[in-house]
């Protein structure tokens, strides 16, 4: 598991510069759309406070500052500190005051219990070492009332659009990404790109992860497929006191 996460984090620090470009391409420029979908579902509101798990380069948090604005807050965590850099780099070209990116750990967040009134992951439950103690975490962080939200990666169910899907994302976006790391290894081991196609292949099924979510504590947990199934959105509301 610790070999995980080291190799993870390598893998994150070598594409942070082009992290947002490869999104958007390999997204075909949905990704924009998806998140809108996970603001929506947060139901944030002006002057909540928003916190974005496995932040990267800040996407999700910034998206969180335009609901909440200037009297509320948001902070976007990682532990990736180039990606942090990155995030800190748009933040710097900004007007915002209320921003803040600190490195740290998914599965172990510096937080207080009930700070937040949402929580958000974006495409990073595959990649952390332990996904139930993930989701378990957001929903401490949360306050009675609030919303955990994530999305991911998902394989579409109806066949034609997973036979697509599976050629897209397993075959065509390593190449893609190559371009980008230049097919350079990571600890020795398969390049960044490979593997963030790899390891879709364990993550839990969308059934499964919506039970983690309840497992949590959370209720009226559902969930959304989105770009044809290619993407999942999940959520869940910390029960009122």
């Amino acid at each position: 598991m610790e070999h995980k996460k080291e190799y993870v984090q390598e893998c994150f620090t070598e594409i942070a510069d082009h992290y947002d470009e490869m999104n958007n391409l390999m997204t075909w420029g949905m990704l924009k759309g998806w998140q809108k979908l996970v603001m929506k579902k947060t139901a944030l509101k002006t002057g909540d406070r928003a916190l974005d798990v496995c932040c990267g380069t800040g996407e999700m948090a910034f998206q969180a500052r335009k609901i909440v604005g200037a009297k509320g807050s948001v902070v976007g965590l990682d532990f990736t500190q180039n990606m942090l850099d990155v995030a800190n780099e748009k933040l710097a070209k900004t007007a915002y005051q209320n921003i803040t990116f600190v490195r740290g750990d998914a599965m172990d967040l510096p937080f207080g219990d009930n700070t937040f009134q949402a929580a958000t992951n974006g495409f990073a439950l595959r990649n952390v070492l332990d996904i139930p103690k993930t989701i378990q975490e957001m929903a401490r962080v949360v306050a009675p009332g609030g919303r955990v939200v994530c999305i991911d990666v998902s394989r579409p169910k109806f066949f034609l659009f997973r036979w697509f899907f599976n050629i897209y994302y397993f075959k065509i976006v390593p190449i893609m990404g190559h371009l980008v790391d230049k097919n350079k290894k990571i600890n020795s081991q398969i390049p960044a790109y490979t593997w963030l196609a790899e390891s879709l292949k364990s993550l839990p099924s969308q059934d499964k992860i919506k039970e983690m979510f309840i497992e949590a504590g959370l209720v009226d947990v559902d969930y959304k497929g989105v770009g044809f199934g290619a993407a999942t959105v999940y959520w869940g509301t910390k029960p009122k006191k």
